[in-house]
């Protein structure tokens, strides 16, 4: 054991962790980050880039760990119109950005038009296109955003096409982040690689893309200067992060489930920490990519798939079994019993013309935490004559095949963004957004379906609806194969205290360091 931990401390030392260990109230955390280019949340979908920006800047409205909602930026919860589409904000007035410059109404114009900016070239825009003008700035027909104005520097409002029951939500995703009009316009291209300006309780020291960003804490908070001095986050693969954990090197590392048994008993069982993701895992099926076209083919593809199995021997337990795209603690939600049946798959094939089987194509970012799911489907799938073929690639390699539409059958991995099921729907089927999560699904009743339940305040006539679109997409058209809800899980360093656990990701603001 004593050979073992050197080793481990001698590693610790060549990736040069151990400097953050000599200040006393530094915290360290290791984990799959390959994602982060940047820490820009405008061009980046990935929760690596996400947790990089919430530690910096922030949205207007917080989550609370309860799953209710409270001011941030803003002095008080935004009134709303009695039609549901006028939100009247006011914000605080002691909060300043890290270069000194007070937050105003200006700063959230410049943030929402930056988003629809066609310049920006935002990934994360579908997340507020309701606001009125945002499509028309996307599609170039508008320059100005014609939902926001400004009434003063503490007082605007935002106007929406149409009631969204969840915007408030929507406010403090941390795709919204507000960012200083001043400090990103002059760090231009530069913006969330040499320059981060917020509002947040830590300040950006310096990044290395892909490696390592460094931040302090501001000492000007106005909710209080935070009791941790530094962060760092360390871009590491899980097997070298579990590693520098055990040596000490690290405070916080993420982890695969298919570590955690060696982790539940022994010397680290009281370091472990379970988060539930709220999250979805599903295999999409490309419609526009034969054979997927064929909706029977695609029905085969439910029919051959075993997520208990999957569930109970991949994942140890460590997930529970998914047959509805939206997540048991979301309204919308649908228990259905389970397709699987190899020989009914079979014969769906045979019906479709395909009685020898199909080949199917797979690619997965190599560095993904769900990199092993295509391995256990590609067996599963061969008992119903399914060949899979299973391409790992780099992470910008996958990224880019995805969003060209052009992955014949793409996991998706979603946690989400806020607790409503638009989000799980909206997001990947809706026309206009499908192919960047290659599902390419293109269908007018679905998009109707939509924005239907969009517009409709909360109740049961909602939920409805997003159990019709539930069963549209699992069902009936079987554009996406739900397989299993994620947790994740940590492994937290003893001398750490306070953090808050939101789903994929981490928060240090009441954290502590305990000597």
């Amino acid at each position: 054991m004593k050979r073992l931990m050197a080793l481990l401390l001698a590693l610790g030392l060549m990736l040069g962790l151990t400097p953050a260990l000599a200040e006393g109230k530094a915290f360290s955390f290791g984990g799959a980050l390959d994602d982060m280019d940047l820490i820009d949340v405008h061009k980046a979908t990935s929760s690596g880039v996400l947790q990089g920006g919430i530690m910096v800047c922030e949205p207007l409205l917080a989550l609370q760990p309860d799953g209710s909602l409270a001011p941030q930026l803003l002095a008080e919860m935004p009134a709303v119109s009695e039609d549901g589409k006028v939100f009247t904000c006011k914000l605080r007035e002691d909060v300043y950005f890290h270069d000194g410059t007070q937050l105003t109404s200006k700063d959230v114009y410049f943030t929402l038009h930056r988003i629809f900016d066609p310049a920006t070239a935002n990934v994360n825009a579908w997340l507020c296109d309701m606001i009125l003008g945002g499509k028309d700035m996307l599609d170039g027909k508008a320059t100005e955003l014609a939902g926001v104005t400004i009434q003063d520097d503490f007082n605007f409002t935002i106007e929406l096409e149409y009631p969204y029951a969840p915007f408030n939500y929507i406010l403090s995703c941390p795709q919204m982040l507000i960012y200083p009009q001043d400090a990103c316009t002059a760090a231009g291209e530069t913006w969330g690689i040499d320059s981060f300006v917020g509002t947040g309780p830590f300040v950006f020291e310096s990044f290395t893309a892909k490696d390592t960003l460094h931040l302090v804490a501001n000492e000007k908070y106005y909710e209080g200067r935070p009791q941790i001095d530094e962060v760092y986050l360390y871009n590491l693969d899980r097997g070298t992060a579990l590693m520098e954990f055990e040596a000490g090197s690290l405070d916080l590392v993420n982890m695969d489930p298919t570590y955690v048994k060696g982790y539940q008993e022994g010397e680290f069982a009281t370091n472990l920490v379970m988060s539930d993701l709220r999250g979805i895992i599903a295999l999409n099926l490309n419609v526009a990519m034969p054979p997927l076209d064929n909706v029977k083919v695609r029905e085969a593809v439910a029919h051959a798939i075993d997520q208990k199995a999957i569930v109970e021997s991949y994942l140890q337990g460590n997930g529970t079994v998914a047959n509805s795209l939206i997540t048991p603690s979301v309204a919308g939600y649908t228990d259905r019993p389970s397709f699987y049946d190899p020989e009914k798959a079979k014969a769906l094939l045979a019906e479709a013309g395909f009685p020898d089987g199909i080949k199917l194509v797979n690619y997965v970012s190599e560095t993904s935490s769900i990199a092993g799911i295509p391995v256990v489907l590609q067996e599963q799938l061969k008992a119903s004559n399914i060949e899979l073929e299973v391409n790992r690639v780099d992470s910008a390699t996958y990224v880019s095949l995805r969003k060209e539409g052009s992955v014949q059958c793409p996991l998706l991995t979603w946690y989400a963004d806020m607790p409503d099921p638009d989000n799980f729907t909206y997001t990947f089927f809706q026309s206009g957004n499908s192919k960047f999560f290659s599902s390419n699904w293109n269908d007018p009743l679905t998009d109707e379906l939509m924005a239907k339940g969009r517009a409709m305040p909360a109740g049961e006539e909602r939920i409805e609806i997003y159990k019709q679109i539930d069963q549209r997409l699992v069902a009936e058209e079987f554009v996406t194969v739900p397989l299993y809800n994620p947790v994740t899980y940590y492994l937290k360093s003893d001398k750490v205290e306070g953090v808050f656990f939101d789903g994929s990701m981490f928060h240090l603001d009441d954290a502590s360091i305990v000597e």
